[in-house]
């Protein structure tokens, strides 16, 4: 049975919203994420998600990343912080890394945007 994705969403932060995944992103799951991702921000607030403990990202998964980050990026933009060693492996394979804003900690995403 695969692991289920679990999503939490923290709007605390004053300049950010807190997105934390857990489980997999893939095919299945990949579309819960976007939609609770996009329904989750705000405007002027940077969304950071924690894929701290995400264990698998799909082809599926890379695409949500890449859909979240030019969806933002003409507002507060996207940070992922931290993310996995699974996660890091892909988009360092594609990458990605370079293009996407990777912080080692939630603390580091929210003093980036400002919080």
């Amino acid at each position: 049975m695969a692991e289920p994705l679990t999503i939490q969403v923290d709007r605390a932060p004053a300049r950010a919203v807190v997105v934390r995944v857990h489980g997999r992103i893939d095919g299945h799951t990949a579309p819960r994420l976007l939609e609770q991702a996009l329904a989750a921000r705000r405007p002027g607030r940077t969304l950071v998600l924690n894929l701290a403990d995400v264990t698998f990202v799909s082809s599926a998964g890379v695409g949500v990343l890449m859909v979240l980050s030019q969806t933002l990026a003409s507002d507060a933009g996207l940070r992922i912080a931290p993310a996995s060693e699974a996660v890091l492996a892909v988009l360092s394979l594609l990458n990605l890394d370079q293009h996407l804003a990777i912080d080692s900690s939630e603390q580091a995403a929210l003093e980036a945007s400002g919080t």
